[in-house]
């Protein structure tokens, strides 16, 4: 008899283990792998205004001689932001590429010729613009940095 009892403890403890193992896989799972929230199409904000800064080339700061080639859009955070910096007597669209142009200068091929460091270069490029332009309604001017074009050598 106390051979059959012991058997039973043994048991239950095993069983309880095992629960206590699925429940915490599941909680793992979907804690790591689970979870995520599908982006339906009707919850994309349009995008804001754009303006096409053009071309630019640049070397890098780099001992060997390394060039990027891009062409840069920015999207506005709203109309009046756009309307502000668009209009052509205001000279924020030469101030605009001189900043884009110092900003390339300090980057460096081994950083921005893959993706991650192309992330990071747009969001330099925010950063910088943003500081130097004034706000609209308590609001950055600039929205996102986008590349048309993205090359390097």
């Amino acid at each position: 008899m106390a051979l059959a009892r012991k058997t039973l403890i043994a048991a239950i403890v095993g069983i309880v283990v095992l629960i206590v193992g699925v429940i915490g896989g599941v909680v793992v799972g979907l804690r790591f792998f689970g979870g995520q929230e599908v982006v339906v199409a009707d919850q994309v904000a349009d995008p804001g205004p754009m303006l096409d800064l053009g071309q630019f080339t640049s070397t890098l700061a780099d001992q060997e001689i390394h060039v990027v080639r891009l062409k840069i859009t920015l999207e506005f955070a709203n109309q009046a932001a756009f309307d502000r910096i668009n209009a052509s007597a205001n000279g924020w669209l030469v101030t605009i590429k001189d900043e884009v142009i110092k900003t390339l200068k300090d980057q460096r091929y081994d950083v921005i010729r893959f993706t991650e460091g192309m992330e990071k270069l747009k969001l330099d490029l925010k950063t910088r613009l943003n500081a130097i332009l004034p706000r609209e309604a308590g609001e950055a001017s600039i929205e996102k940095v986008l590349f048309d074009e993205y090359m390097t050598q």
